[in-house]
C-alpha cells in the first residue's frame, strides 16, 4: 500500500499495552455474551432499515455536516479526539477518530485501487451515504464513481454531499436491492469493476442469493470486504472476540465459504484473498476476496 503520508501521522504512537487490549477485548466480550443471553438480535431487512435508514443516515441527512466542513477531506476526518482501540497497518493502537479516518482514506483508497485493475469507473454496492467513494474520489480525481443503496435518506444524503462538493459529475448515486433478481438497477453493473464494504454483513439470511444476483448481473470483477467468522484464528484473543460479536449482532457468517465453493465449481474465479490491515474498532475486521464470473 502507498500510504506512507497517512503512516507519517502515525509514526509517534506506540501499539496498545497488553493491559489496555485485555481490558478492551473483556469490555467488548462482555457486551457481546450479554447481546447473545438477553438481547437476541436477529438481523431481518427491518432491523436493518431502522439502524441506517430511519437513524443513522436520517440524522446525517437532517445534520448536513457537510455544509460546515472546510473541504471534502475535511468531511470525512472531522475534529474528533475520542480515543479508542483501533487496527491500523496490522497493529492495535489506541488513536482518535480524526487521525484514523484520515489514515483509513488513504489505506482504503490504496486497496480498492489495487485490486480494481485498469477500471475507469468504479461501483459500490451497499453505499450508505458514499464514504468510501468520496475516499477513493480524493485520491482518484481522474476516476467516476457510482454508489448504489437500498436507503433512500443516504442516497438523498449522498447527492446532497456531491452537489455541495461539486461533484455530482463524477458521485451518483442510485437505489439497488441486492436480494431482488429483477431490480432495475441490477443489470447497470454488467461488465463493471464493484465492490462492497460490510454490506453482506447485513443480509445473513440471502447472502447466496445476493451472491447470485451479483453474478448474473455479469460484472467485470467484484471485490468484497466483509466481516465473517469463518477465517477467524480462534487461537488468537481478538479473533475470538470477534466470534462472539458477530454472532451477537447477527452478522453473515457464509460469504467466503459459498465463493470458495463456487471457484471449486468453476463459476468463479478467486483473484485475491487478503485480511484487512485496518478496522475502526478490535472486534470487526474485514477480509477481502477479488473475484470475476468465469
Amino acid at each position: 500500500m502507498n500510504t506512507s503520508g497517512a503512516n507519517d501521522m502515525l509514526e509517534s504512537i506506540s501499539p496498545a499495552s497488553l493491559a489496555d487490549r485485555a481490558i478492551t477485548y473483556t469490555a467488548v466480550m462482555a457486551k457481546s455474551l450479554y447481546r447473545l443471553m438477553v438481547r437476541r438480535v436477529k438481523r431481518t431487512a427491518d432491523v436493518v432499515d431502522s439502524e441506517y435508514n430511519q437513524q443513522n443516515w436520517q440524522k446525517m441527512l437532517a445534520s448536513k455536516s457537510w455544509l460546515s466542513a472546510a473541504d471534502l477531506a475535511g468531511f470525512l476526518a472531522p475534529a474528533d479526539s475520542t480515543e479508542r482501540l483501533r487496527k491500523v497497518d496490522n497493529k492495535i493502537l489506541r488513536i482518535d477518530g480524526q487521525r484514523y479516518y484520515r489514515y483509513r482514506t488513504s489505506a482504503l483508497s490504496d486497496l480498492i485501487l489495487r485490486h480494481a485493475g485498469d477500471a475507469r469507473q468504479i461501483v459500490e454496492l451497499g453505499c450508505g451515504y458514499g464514504y468510501n467513494l468520496f475516499s477513493l474520489h480524493l485520491h482518484r480525481p481522474d476516476l467516476t464513481f457510482k454508489g448504489f443503496d437500498i436507503a433512500p435518506n443516504g442516497i438523498a444524503a449522498g447527492r446532497e454531499i456531491a452537489t455541495h462538493f461539486a461533484l455530482s459529475d463524477k458521485i451518483s448515486l442510485d437505489r439497488i436491492d441486492l436480494t431482488n433478481a429483477n431490480d432495475p438497477n441490477l443489470p447497470t453493473i454488467a461488465g463493471q469493476t464493484a465492490f462492497t464494504y460490510f454490506c453482506i454483513e447485513q443480509i445473513p439470511y440471502d447472502v447466496r442469493k445476493v451472491v447470485e444476483n451479483i453474478i448474473a448481473a455479469r460484472p467485470k470483477r467484484v471485490i468484497n470486504i466483509e466481516p465473517t467468522t469463518e477465517l477467524l484464528d480462534l487461537t488468537h484473543p481478538r479473533d475470538l472476540v470477534s466470534l462472539v460479536y458477530i454472532r451477537s449482532v447477527d452478522y453473515q457468517t457464509q460469504l467466503f465459504s459459498i465463493l470458495d465453493q463456487l471457484e471449486r465449481e468453476g463459476r468463479i474465479r478467486i483473484l485475491a484473498r487478503e485480511r484487512m490491515p485496518f478496522a475502526p474498532t478490535i472486534n470487526n475486521d474485514g477480509f477481502l476476496y477479488c473475484w470475476e464470473p468465469v
